[in-house]
């Protein structure tokens, strides 16, 4: 299976003047904001430390630096041991992603600006995006995403249904970005997971004069946002500008879908959810591998969550959504992956689940289904029998 280590070792000796700019670029990008660049990148502010972002932060006043000057200091300051604790949230980008991307005439002399990474426990807030010069005085945009964990998921299910601060800050920041960039450049935005939501949230709520300098804003398996909130989603608001991008087993992405804007799917080195993780999505030397259409047991479990939540005011949404990931977190998984893990952290998510109303029981059984599709035949099938006769007795049968 060929991912984007392999992409960045086929394309990286072509610079983006002789191979233009394609998708598979724009995620390569996505994921560079999953770096740790404290005190590698100057901040947006001029100072690049982790804090509560100003309102209005002033453009660095530092040089930029290459991405390539970026990688060095990275592998410098943490080593290929400490690479994994510093790619936050998507700690499957490893050391040789970093050399790699690096190293590349693709993207190592691309320079780096106005990084910002903002934590704020007090308000549950963090925040994270790059800005990267690309060739003729275009940019890219990056929005740090979300990791593979319970509390990632469940942030990227709150995304959809409130505005988060850090959908503020993001339309702020690209506002700003584009007050900065020349008129007439190429504006390109990404993000993966929660990243990707909060391009499509920029992107949507940008003043029509802003918007329409935007070439393409790209979500990578990000949620969606309900219509309540944001009734003119990107789509609306850009067109075939908006391009949406999905693993075919999709369940993040398929949150607060709208059926009507097109995606691509994509091939996955990876089983059910694992399929969220961009580094398992499968590449050729030309592009994405293209999927017939989203899986059919993900279909139904994105069936389940719109059930779920069908006719359901936001307050109740939110209540129903911590119940949710409650129950799943009872039996100490800290990741989906580790809810069925075990026959008796499996059976305390299952108990935990019998109390819940029947629309949070469906999704809990169908979470878990997709979660034991990597496990053992017989452990998957006693797993997948047990899950279903909670689910079956929810229904009265």
């Amino acid at each position: 299976m060929a991912n984007m280590n392999d992409y960045l070792s086929w394309r990286g000796d072509l610079t983006l003047g002789e191979r233009p700019f394609n998708d598979v670029d724009a995620l390569v990008l996505a994921c560079l904001s999953y770096l740790d660049l404290r005190g590698l990148v100057p901040g947006e502010d001029a100072t690049g430390v982790t804090g509560p972002s100003p309102t209005r932060p002033s453009p660095s006043t530092a040089s930029p630096v290459s991405i390539r000057e970026a990688c060095e200091g990275f592998l410098a300051r943490y080593g290929v041991e400490g690479t994994s604790a510093h790619v936050m949230s998507l700690a499957t980008l490893d050391a040789t992603f970093v050399r790699l991307l690096g190293e590349s005439e693709r993207f190592g002399p691309l320079l780096l600006h106005d990084y910002t990474d903002v934590i704020d426990e007090g308000r549950s807030l963090q925040f994270a995006a790059v800005q990267v010069d690309l060739p003729g005085g275009g940019v890219y945009v990056s929005y740090r995403g979300t990791d593979l964990s319970l509390v990632g998921w469940h942030e990227d299910f709150m995304l959809s249904f409130t505005v988060a601060q850090a959908q503020i800050l993001a339309q702020g920041y690209l506002s700003r970005a584009l007050g900065r960039s020349a008129k007439g450049a190429q504006v390109y935005v990404g993000g993966h997971s929660k990243g990707g939501n909060l391009a499509t949230y920029a992107a949507a709520t940008l003043p029509d004069g802003q918007a329409s300098r935007l070439t393409r804003v790209y979500s990578f398996d990000g949620p969606g946002m309900a219509r309540e909130l944001l009734p003119r989603g990107a789509h609306d608001v850009l067109g075939e500008r908006f391009v949406r991008i999905q693993p075919n087993f999709s369940v993040v992405g398929q949150i607060f879908d709208r059926g009507e804007e097109p995606r691509t799917y994509v091939q996955s080195g990876a089983d059910g959810l694992g399929q969220h993780d961009p580094t398992s999505w499968m590449l050729s030397r030309d592009g994405f591998v293209v999927a017939e259409s989203l899986a059919p047991n993900a279909a139904v479990l994105g069936q389940a969550m719109d059930l779920w939540l069908e006719g359901v005011d936001l307050g109740e949404r939110a209540e129903f959504t911590d119940e949710l990931f409650s129950i799943l977190s009872a039996g100490g998984a800290t990741t989906l992956e580790e809810v069925a893990g075990s026959p008796q952290g499996l059976q305390k998510v299952l108990s935990a689940a019998r109390s819940a109303s029947e629309g949070t029981k469906n999704v809990v059984g169908r979470l878990v289904e997709a979660t034991v599709t990597q496990s053992a035949a017989a452990a998957r099938e006693g797993a997948v029998g047990l899950v279903r006769s909670v689910v079956s007795r929810s229904r009265g049968h």
